[in-house]
């Protein structure tokens, strides 16, 4: 467990990415400035987001050229990292989607692309997700956290878990995407998911493949949002908007995928799991009794905002609770083997 050759190579990838992310950051901030691409603000959303009005939106781009181009010279100076390579396109295949949506409400409409066209194209790009991990790939297999042991998926079990797995790609990569409404909140916390995947990971070498790939990229996704804080930290200087959240959100889950823990998306990334569901508990209350509310706003980080907590506590209270669940991830996938 926790290969020293993988880890060392992880760890300088961090330290990489993270300088290369404040770089292109102090590049691209005064062209973005400039540009006037600044986010709409919602006429919907907590009356304190007014005073946001005039931020630019596209910095999920300080981030995700640095980890676009690691993805291009891992592979040549580490051969086993071409897995990460074909991770990363998901993620900016999503990120397009999330461009495209940010260049909307800047340029054409406020309302960016309409839930019918993002649920089409994200659709779409998670069902070739799992088509190419389930039946292309040479697909990870899944493993039983209490046992250790290693299940692999074939025959019928393909279709029964693409059947799970393609909306449970799109549900958590947009779960990711409305973690995003407060400044540093979203970078925040996928630093220390990433960082506890990284951790996970070295635990199932014994078992799993790819496990450089994903040290790699757990980690250069930790070092990009660690960067990008510098530019997001409140008061925030830059949004990342769709074009980072949309992608760090299918490359948080499909690490989860590739290294056969689905269900620890739902654990170290629970903060996560959660901002979406809050929004689902609100819509079905909200309809089902007539108007009422379970929460002030949804999604969840907005009610906290109502009822009186300043944006760095959310942040505070919020990563607490990630770094919580990224422990509690740990410890489930260490019992096999330090629980006997």
């Amino acid at each position: 467990m926790f290969p020293s050759d993988s880890m060392r190579f992880a760890i300088l990838s961090l330290l990489m990415v993270a300088g290369a992310t404040i770089v292109c950051g102090w590049a691209l901030l005064p062209l973005i400035q400039r540009s006037r691409t600044s986010q709409p603000i919602r006429d919907n959303g907590p009356r304190s987001h007014l005073s946001k009005a005039g931020t630019p939106t596209f910095g999920g781009l300080f981030f995700l050229i640095p980890i676009a181009l690691f993805a291009i010279i891992g592979p040549i100076v580490k051969r086993d990292l071409l897995p990460m390579t074909v991770m990363v396109v998901f993620m900016l295949f999503f990120g397009i989607v999330g461009f495209a949506d940010d260049y909307i409400k800047v340029n054409i409409s406020p309302k960016g692309l309409s839930v019918k066209q993002k649920t089409i194209w994200l659709g779409m790009f998670s069902i070739a997700a799992a088509v190419f991990y389930l039946w292309i790939s040479p697909f990870a297999p899944f493993i039983l956290s209490f046992t250790g042991k290693a299940i692999p998926v074939v025959g019928i079990g393909k279709v029964i878990y693409a059947l799970f797995l393609v909306p449970f790609l799109f549900y958590m990569s947009n779960s990711v995407n409305i973690t995003d409404g407060v400044d540093g909140l979203l970078s925040s916390l996928m630093a220390i998911a990433c960082i506890g995947l990284f951790a996970v990971s070295g635990l199932l070498a014994p078992v799993i493949p790819h496990v450089s790939s994903t040290m790699t990229l757990s980690l250069i996704i930790a070092g990009g949002c660690l960067g990008f804080l510098v530019f997001n930290r409140h008061p925030a200087r830059i949004f990342m908007g769709d074009t980072g959240s949309q992608a760090l959100g299918i490359a948080f889950t499909l690490l989860t995928v590739v290294m056969g823990v689905p269900y620890l998306a739902l654990i170290t990334g629970f903060v996560f799991f959660f901002e979406g569901f809050s929004v689902v508990l609100q819509v079905i209350y909200f309809k089902s009794t007539g108007g009422k509310r379970i929460f002030r706003m949804s999604p969840i980080h907005h009610h906290f905002e109502l009822v009186g907590w300043h944006e760095k506590k959310i942040v505070l209270v919020f990563s607490l609770v990630g770094i919580f669940s990224s422990f509690v991830g740990f410890l489930l996938m260490s019992y096999p083997l330090f629980g006997r």
